[in-house]
């Protein structure tokens, strides 16, 4: 098979050229000399061959394997029968298009080239070793006008590449006994004349018995004959029962066939079959391994599945053939992080963003970050938001990774400086206040963490993480004021707390502040009766109003701990009115 890069490289070579090739160098081909080679003058309505290079180790064995099938043909077939594209034309055509006439096209470029030189059919192979250490030739037919359309034509353990020339060729007269029968199967198929189309498809597999063409589109008239029985169970499951069916009588004789194994996949998939469905797409993507789309389903399907792990040897291999691919390092880092291999991941992506430094978004630095956190490598993730904010300097949501990194990996100062810069940007990044709290919190400085969470709301950003982060900063507050039991104390808890009640009010908000209230008003009779002021009553008085109005709303949350505020509430709010009556207050 041919990797990506060779695919990418010989089609930029080929469509560089192909335009003007076709504009007018096809007719300057000297055709002539071509048929000359042909016993008998071609018929304009016979079909056109092209014989590929074979694939091989060795070139000159690539070469001397497709020479050796092309004379063959064109001395045991008649010109009126099959016209041959003689090998000048096909070395022209290749040289003006920039392609060396030495070595194999991909199948795409193939497929071009046989398109170029209007033909219908194009003979490939490969030259290789079995496990016995023989030389072994492989060849396949494929059709031009779709080249998932393959007849093979067998394995031929030979001597030297050219030896295999007569086999091939007899299998490809055999081979050439379906052909009527495919076409008239896919004429009654056109016409939804599904009865006629297995009739003719089954006269083509009897004519020749390893025949892959006709059944494919047997199998393909199953397919459409499922999909046009809407609702009707009975037929739907018979057609695709029969569509599978043929899909494996392909692959016994074609197990690579692409065409076989999407109409399996998809039959299993109907079926419900789901894990052997994608046991199939696997092997398809196997046999078609240059198909990122087709493996990118193949990873969502996995993954899907909980079976990423099984997709990343072949990643691995797929990288591996075609270093510095981007599609396929993209592939890979998605699946290794399927996979939970988050070190495996973060290379992939380093690797991409090496190769390919378009691929290299805000998304992917964060998502790179991400699971740098994950796999506890906090210095790896303040690296990699590094590299996005040098690349990305005005993109909020990295500023804010990138500070929330350098936090969690003991750099509070760094992040500090960093949010204070973002601040001032012109408009801030959205989420740049709720950030700074987050390190002025970590920092036990929650005054200024109280002021970034009160600019967050003036910013618009969002009421209930902005009352979230208030309610965990008045809550450490709260604990702060239990213990030095100072009014200023208090008084900055309940502040916070207000406030977060006031922009998103939630029962864990409202009891913190009820409790605090309490305990506030606590620490003021206490106040009062020292120092008998009746500014400490009327406060004492104010706190356990505010306690009552919020203990109980608050109690949805944790129901034990309001019944408990609350019995304390019954015992304490009177004692407000009866010191303020012995000390003679006013109210």
């Amino acid at each position: 098979m041919f990797t990506a890069t060779e695919v990418t490289s010989l089609k930029a070579r080929y469509y560089q050229a192909l335009t003007a090739v076709a504009a007018g160098l096809v007719a300057s081909l000297p055709l002539g000399t071509a048929r000359a080679q042909q016993r008998v003058a071609p018929d304009p309505n016979a079909p056109r061959l092209l014989v590929n290079v074979f694939r091989a180790a060795d070139k000159a064995q690539g070469v001397q394997a497709a020479d050796a099938v092309r004379n063959r043909l064109i001395s045991d077939v008649a010109g009126k029968n099959l016209y041959v594209l003689p090998k000048q034309d096909i070395v022209n055509a290749l040289n003006q298009s920039g392609f060396p006439p030495d070595e194999p096209l991909a199948p795409n470029d193939a497929r071009a080239l046989g398109q170029l030189l209007r033909g219908d059919e194009i003979i490939t192979g490969q030259v290789g070793r079995d496990s016995a250490g023989r030389t072994v030739v492989n060849a396949q037919l494929v059709l031009v006008r779709d080249n998932s359309l393959i007849q093979p034509l067998g394995t031929f353990p030979v001597a030297k590449p050219g030896d295999a020339a007569p086999g091939i060729v007899r299998e490809f007269r055999e081979a050439q006994k379906q052909y009527q029968a495919e076409r008239d199967c896919y004429a009654a198929v056109r016409g939804n004349k599904f009865a006629e189309a297995a009739a003719a498809a089954r006269r083509g597999s009897a004519a020749y018995p390893r025949a892959t063409l006709t059944r494919i589109c047997l199998a393909q008239s199953y397919v459409q004959q499922r999909e046009a029985a809407g609702t009707d169970s009975v037929r739907i499951r018979a057609f695709n029962d029969s569509a599978l069916a043929v899909a494996r009588e392909i692959l016994a004789i074609d197990p690579l066939s692409t065409q076989a194994l999407r109409i399996q996949y998809a039959g299993l998939q109907a079926a419900g079959q789901r894990d052997q469905a994608t046991d199939v797409l696997l092997r398809l993507v196997a046999a078609d391994p240059s198909n990122s789309r087709l493996l990118e389903q193949v990873v969502n399907e996995l993954a899907a599945n909980g079976r990423a792990g099984q997709a990343a040897p072949l990643i691995n291999r797929l990288v591996a053939e075609n270093p510095g691919d981007p599609n396929f390092l993209d592939l890979q880092l998605r699946v290794k992080l399927a996979a939970k291999d988050y070190k495996g991941g973060i290379a992939a992506g380093q690797e991409l963003i090496r190769s390919d430094t378009s691929r290299a978004t805000a998304e992917l630095f964060t998502r790179l970050a991400a699971a740098a956190q994950i796999d506890s490598q906090p210095q790896v993730a303040a690296q990699l938001l590094a590299q996005g904010v040098a690349k990305f300097p005005a993109n909020g949501a990295l500023l804010i990774d990138y500070a929330d990194a350098l936090t969690a990996s003991g750099q509070t100062q760094q992040a500090v400086d960093l949010l204070t810069r973002a601040a001032a940007q012109t408009p801030p990044p959205s989420g740049v206040y709720i950030a700074q709290a987050r390190v002025f919190s970590a920092l036990k400085r929650p005054d200024d963490a109280f002021r970034a969470l009160q600019q967050a709301k003036a910013a618009g950003d969002s009421s209930a993480l902005v009352a979230q982060y208030a309610v965990q900063i008045g809550d450490e507050l709260r604990r702060a004021a239990n213990v030095s039991k100072t009014a200023a104390d208090y008084q900055r808890a309940i502040s916070v707390l207000e406030f977060a009640n006031q922009t998103s009010s939630t029962p864990t908000g409202q009891l913190l502040l009820g409790a605090t209230a309490l305990s506030y008003g606590q620490q003021q009779l206490q106040a009062a009766q020292a120092t008998r002021s009746c500014e400490a009553v009327a406060t004492a008085r104010t706190q356990f109003a505010v306690a009552n109005a919020n203990v109980g709303p608050g109690g949805r949350g944790n129901p034990q701990l309001a019944a408990q505020l609350l019995g304390a509430l019954q015992q304490l709010t009177p004692i407000p009115d009866q010191l303020g009556a012995a000390l003679k207050c006013r109210r």
